[in-house]
C-alpha cells in the first residue's frame, strides 16, 4: 500500500529517476539510497503514529503531527499535490496514446468507481498490483539497457554534491506527502507493531530496488538528462510496446489512487462522492499542458512541504500522542461516568 502512494508516472516513465538521481550518473545511486532511507523512515514511524493513537484518517494525522494550524496547512498541501499528480498521471497516459482523450476518460470514471466502493477496494488493488508493477518495469528497463544499440555518446552528468542533497530531499519530501492519503487511512491493516515497521521500511527497500534498476538502465543506456519527457521510451527504439503497455499500467493504478487520495482530504468540507465528480471533470481539460512540464513544476514546489513533513516526523517521539490520547481518553471516561451518575439521581 506504501508502494502504491509512491510509484507514479513519474517513476514508470523514468522521469524522476532521471530528473533527481540519474542525472549524476552511477553516483546517483547514492543518492536515491539516502532518499529511500528518509522514505522508509518516514513511513514507519507515520504507521506507528497511525497505530498507536488509533488514527481514523489523513487530515487527523496531519492535526496530530502538526497541531491545528501546521496541520491544516499539511492537509491542503496534501490535498493538492494529490491532485496535481492525478492530473499529471492522466496526462501521461494521453500522451502514450497520441494524445486520445478516451484513456482519461476511462481512468476517471474506474478513479471514481474505486472511489465510491471505499478504502477497502483501493486495498486490495494497490496491495497487489503496486509491487508486481514496480518489479517488472525494473526487469523491462534493465533488460532494454542490455538489448539497445546503446551507440550514444557519453552523456554530460552533474557532478554537484549541494545539487544532489537538494534533490534527495525533495524527492523523498513529496512522496512522504502524498503518501499521507494512504498511510492515514491504514489503522484497521495494523494489526501489530511491528506491521507498522516493516511496512515502511520494506515499502522503501522495495522503491530503491526497483529505482536503482531504472538508474542503471537509463545510464547503461546512455540516455541523456533533460532530453526525453519519457527517458525509458528511447531504450527500446521502435519496439517500445511492451514497455508502453506496462507504463500505461502504472499510471492508470497512480490514477485511482490519486483521485481518491485527493478528495479524502477535503471530505470535510464536501463529501467524497461529491467532490470526486467535481475533480473528476476539472481535471480532464488540465491534461492538455504537458506531461513532462507539469512535473518539473509541480513536483518540486510541493516538495518543500514534503520536507516540513518529515522535520515534524523526526522530532517528534509517540509517546507525547501516547499520552494526549491517553488523557482525552481519561476525560471522555470521566464525563461518562458524571453522565451515568446523573442519570441515575
Amino acid at each position: 500500500m506504501y508502494l502504491s502512494a509512491i510509484i507514479g508516472a513519474g517513476f514508470a516513465t523514468g522521469r524522476e529517476i532521471m530528473t533527481y538521481f540519474a542525472c549524476f550518473g552511477y553516483k546517483g545511486l547514492i543518492g536515491l539510497f539516502l532518499s529511500c532511507a528518509l522514505i522508509a523512515f518516514c513511513g514507519a514511524k507515520a504507521l506507528l503514529i497511525v497505530r498507536e493513537c488509533n488514527i481514523e484518517g489523513p487530515h487527523t494525522f496531519n492535526k496530530t503531527v502538526g497541531g491545528a494550524v501546521g496541520g491544516r496547512f499539511l492537509t491542503v498541501c496534501c490535498g493538492l499535490f494529490s491532485y496535481s499528480a492525478y492530473i499529471v498521471v492522466l496526462a501521461g497516459m494521453k500522451q502514450i496514446c497520441g494524445g486520445s482523450i478516451m484513456p482519461v476518460i476511462i481512468a476517471s470514471v474506474c478513479a471514481y468507481a474505486v472511489l465510491c466502493c471505499g478504502f477497502g477496494t483501493l486495498t486490495k488493488i494497490c496491495g497487489i498490483c503496486a509491487p508486481c508493477l514496480a518489479g517488472i518495469i525494473a526487469i523491462i528497463v534493465v533488460i532494454g539497457a542490455f538489448c539497445g544499440e546503446n551507440t550514444s555518446a557519453e552523456p554530460e552528468y552533474i557532478a554537484s554534491p549541494l545539487q544532489m542533497i537538494v534533490k534527495i530531499l525533495l524527492y523523498a519530501g513529496y512522496n512522504v506527502l502524498t503518501s499521507v492519503c494512504v498511510l492515514g487511512r491504514s489503522r484497521d491493516i495494523l494489526s501489530k507493531k511491528n506491521t507498522a515497521i516493516h511496512g515502511g521500511i520494506i515499502g522503501g527497500m522495495m522503491l530503491f530496488v526497483s529505482g536503482a534498476a531504472v538508474l542503471f538502465g537509463l545510464v547503461y543506456g546512455k540516455i541523456p538528462p533533460n532530453t526525453y519527457e519519457m527517458p525509458v521510451m528511447p531504450l527500446f527504439g521502435k519496439e517500445k510496446a511492451v514497455i508502453e503497455i506496462i507504463v500505461f499500467a502504472a499510471m492508470f493504478l497512480s490514477a485511482i489512487t490519486g483521485l481518491t487520495g485527493t478528495c479524502v482530504f477535503f471530505e470535510e468540507y464536501i463529501p467524497e462522492k461529491q467532490l470526486g465528480v467535481y475533480m473528476g471533470l476539472a481535471a480532464i481539460p488540465a491534461t492538455y499542458i504537458s506531461f513532462g512540464r507539469l512535473m518539473d513544476y509541480v513536483y518540486p514546489v510541493f516538495g518543500f512541504a514534503g520536507i516540513f513533513l518529515m522535520i515534524v516526523l523526526a522530532l517528534t517521539g509517540c509517546k507525547k500522542y501516547n499520552i494526549e490520547n491517553n488523557k482525552l481518553r481519561g476525560r471522555g471516561k470521566i464525563c461518562r461516568i458524571q453522565k451515568i451518575t446523573k442519570q441515575k439521581s
